[in-house]
């Protein structure tokens, strides 16, 4: 039995890959405890981990220097920053609705500073809107 630790060490990856490799269903292993996984050792799915994690390496090898290469030739360029323009903060309504279902009458609203008033549809009263 080895711990997450252990077996990382001895893979030489970080214990996140082998955490992810137990969630994955790749590695069988048994919570001892809240922190502690016990793996149980079993050759094809350690070296199936450790093929996984050869390639992932080899993959972000090529990656980085393709990326590299790119950089010099000057292909590529650092991302732009977006400007963000802001038009109005507040966006007052200009139409209340006033009833439910077929009831429902609309009427606009005059604003004045912070205070909007408007009227009922219905019965005229005068209404005040915040």
């Amino acid at each position: 039995m080895l711990s997450v630790r252990q077996l990382a060490k001895q893979l030489g990856c970080s214990r996140a890959a082998v955490k992810r490799a137990i969630d994955k269903g790749m590695l069988l292993a048994k919570r001892v405890h809240s922190r502690l996984w016990m793996i149980e050792p079993n050759q094809r799915a350690l070296s199936l981990l450790q093929a996984r994690l050869d390639y992932l390496c080899s993959v972000r090898q090529q990656r980085r220097e393709r990326m590299k290469t790119l950089w010099r030739t000057g292909k590529l360029r650092p991302k732009r920053r977006k400007r963000v323009e802001v038009v109005e903060r507040l966006k007052r309504p200009t139409v209340i609705a006033v009833g439910q279902g077929v009831y429902t009458r609309t009427v606009g609203i005059v604003w004045r500073d912070d205070e909007g008033e408007t009227h009922c549809p219905c019965c005229s009263a005068m209404l005040k809107v915040k």
